[in-house]
């Protein structure tokens, strides 16, 4: 619990008192500060929290111990000068925390230090230089340390065996999640090679991965009969190598691997395996992840930066040891409910969220230290104990387990997947709908809805009202795509991060779905049921209404309103930049289509078209009431499709325009 400094008497030493405390860093000291927090679990242990910004120009002018400067803020200039190089030149700001017997913490507000963090902390409780500095848990100064290992199999160990984590234990093998091949690597004289599996069940390890440039090793329909006799150690990737002495620490014999257990140059087996990769990795004993590798050639056993010391003189004279190293921000959250966040280059790619999600237990191998996640705890090398934390793996099942009267929490569930998964990159752009299919199925599985392109049809209106925001990111994500990939009523039509509307408790149960689904065609291009498609429509009857769009440029940046009779201009959440277009109208006589009489409209612009300012024609479809407000979709009329429509962005307004509103049937592409 919390209680403000007020409800608690400020403890300090006699010395203390007697004098006024550093205006920069208040003596690294957490308490007696306006802004002091105490934290207890019981009223016999208060320990004070205390997070401040610290000007960076004021401190790095801090004048010299000789000279009468502050002694705390000495520690902290020599911390950052061996920690982040540069940092009185490139910032202004630190973000400090500090926290009563444990560890100080300092973030710097710069994007070249993002996410990272200088942590300072005694070498030990009984020589610790004051009194509320703490000592901090031993990280070993290699990630292939026995002590690393050990960790790894304690943390495996206890979630295999410990009665809490039921959610853990694998589900029954099926034939159709299985994989087909495994890398065996080996035990005494045995060679190091691929072996098919002929559908017997397997104790395997998953690895999760950057490809980079790809991999100098991949199996194909030349190779893979080479690769299945043997495969030398030495002409493995760096990063595979490191993945061979894990899984045999591990205690393992064999791991897949996706380019030596996938025939990357035969499309049908691509095909039908990487629509088992969710299962794959579910069913594995333990996921591999090269969180901080950027391909094959970086390893993931390497050498960590280990700590520095700082030196600190107290008022006598007497000089104690310091120690700070760099870490990163990682840990759950347990009050906002949001789980461990791992930073690495492999967090940033589209194929790995769903290897994480879907993971039942996950090793990350990141550049300061090893963190483990499993569906029902976290640990990590700086916090060893087991914590009961939200964690990525547990994220559906948790979904799944709250969902027995409605699916919401499994809906909204999918909401955040398809929020954090639309920042991710992809080097193939045609993979958008097959990179998240694993979790697709699993949602489905649960749910028994059909998938519509990355939309669920009992989820519909609120599936359907995703938007963009478009404000800061490059130009690529401002257009259209040049090719086909998804429906426009698709997130995965473009590549731009999107966002769902998420209701409170109170909203969400005032929701009211105004349209219905007729139909649906959806054209799979592959293998994978929830796969690339080739062509995708719905058909929905809903109130809608004829309105007018105007484009116009405010401060650089295009913005598009929309006009309907009876009502104020809205400013409508637009998907990508727009430009207009001519169709000639559908009911147009034969003598006006002779004279050429054509419709203004709106399309999605595509790279190469050049933005200006118009006014076109558009149908405003109400989606969704919240309350006394409506959701809808603006589309325009398809130029290539007549007689169907294309999606342009979003709209809210209030209810009273679609009181009078025409319900119509009309088709989506």
């Amino acid at each position: 619990m919390q209680r403000k400094k007020a409800l608690w008497p400020q403890r300090r030493s006699t010395t203390q008192a007697r004098r006024k405390r550093c205006s920069i860093c208040h003596d690294l000291d957490p308490r007696g500060h306006a802004s002091s927090v105490y934290n207890s679990e019981s009223e016999k242990a208060v320990l004070a929290n205390l997070s401040v910004v610290l000007d960076l120009f004021s401190l790095a002018k801090t004048k010299d111990l000789r000279e009468g400067g502050c002694r705390f803020c000495n520690v902290l200039i020599q911390a950052l000068d061996a920690l982040s190089i540069g940092w009185n030149g490139s910032s202004r700001r630190a973000f400090m925390h500090l926290q009563e017997k444990g560890t100080i913490q300092i973030e710097l507000d710069n994007e070249k230090w993002r996410g990272e963090l200088v942590e300072m902390y005694a070498g030990s409780a009984s020589r610790a230089p004051w009194p509320t500095l703490g000592t901090a848990q031993h990280i070993p100064s290699n990630s292939g340390s026995d002590d690393t290992f050990n960790f790894a199999r304690r943390c495996i160990q206890d979630c295999m065996t410990n009665p809490s984590h039921a959610n853990c234990r694998l589900p029954s093998k099926s034939s159709g999640s299985s994989p087909r091949r495994l890398v065996d690597v080996g035990r005494a004289a045995a060679p190091i090679r691929l072996i098919d599996t002929q559908g017997k069940s397997f104790e395997y390890a998953a690895l999760s991965h950057c490809w980079g440039s790809a991999p100098s090793l991949t199996a194909t329909k030349s190779n893979w009969k080479k690769l299945a006799s043997n495969i030398p150690f030495e002409a493995l990737p760096p990063l595979f190598q490191d993945t061979v002495v894990i899984v045999r620490q591990l205690g393992l014999r064999y791991i897949w691997i996706d380019s030596l257990c996938i025939i990357q140059d035969s499309v049908r087996d691509w095909e039908t395996e990487s629509a088992k990769m969710g299962g794959i990795y579910e069913n594995s004993y333990v996921t591999i992840s090269a969180t901080s590798s950027g391909d094959g050639n970086a390893r993931c056993l390497v050498d960590r930066q280990k700590p520095v010391r700082l030196r600190y003189e107290n008022t006598n004279g007497k000089e104690t040891v310091i120690r700070a190293r760099k870490t990163r921000e990682h840990h759950p959250d347990k009050h906002e409910s949001t789980p461990a966040k791992p930073v690495g280059r492999l967090m940033t790619r589209s194929w790995t969220l769903q290897e994480h999600v879907l993971s039942t237990r996950v090793l990350h191998y990141t550049d300061t230290e090893l963190l483990f996640e499993c569906r029902t705890s976290f640990r990590c090398e700086c916090r060893p104990s087991r914590k009961p934390y939200p964690t990525t793996p547990s994220f559906i099942p948790r979904a799944i387990t709250k969902s027995r009267k409605t699916f919401s929490a499994v809906w909204n569930a999918w909401h955040r997947i398809v929020e954090e998964y639309s920042k991710r990159d992809l080097t193939v752009e045609t993979d958008k709908l097959p990179a998240i299919s694993g979790i697709a199925k699993k949602i489905q599985g649960t749910t028994r809805s059909q998938y519509l392109a990355g939309l669920w049809e009992q989820n519909l209106a609120s599936d359907l009202l995703w938007s963009t925001s478009l404000t800061a990111l490059p130009d690529a994500h401002y257009f259209a795509l040049s090719s086909y990939r998804a429906p426009s009523f698709s997130w995965a039509s473009l590549n731009t991060p999107v966002t769902f509307y998420s209701p409170d408790e109170d909203e969400e149960d005032t929701l009211t779905s105004l349209i219905t689904l007729i139909s649906s065609s959806i054209s799979v291009s592959g293998l994978n049921p929830l796969g690339a498609v080739s062509e995708a429509s719905i058909k929905l009857h809903g109130p809608s209404r004829h309105g007018t769009l105007i484009s116009e440029q405010r401060e650089g940046l295009w913005a598009y309103t929309l006009i309907m009779k009876g009502t104020t201009a809205i400013t409508i959440s637009h998907d990508c930049l727009l430009v207009e277009d001519k169709i000639i109208p559908e009911d147009e006589t034969a003598e006006s289509k002779s004279n050429g009489v054509m419709e203004i409209v709106a399309r999605r612009a595509q790279c190469g078209d050049r933005p200006t300012p118009f006014k076109a024609s558009v149908l405003c479809l109400g989606v969704a009431r919240y309350d006394s407000w409506i959701s809808g979709l603006v589309l325009g009329a398809s130029t290539t499709d007549r007689g169907t429509f294309e999606r342009l962005g979003t709209f809210s307004t209030g209810s009273e325009p679609f009181q009078r509103a025409e319900t119509e049937e009309l088709e989506i592409v």
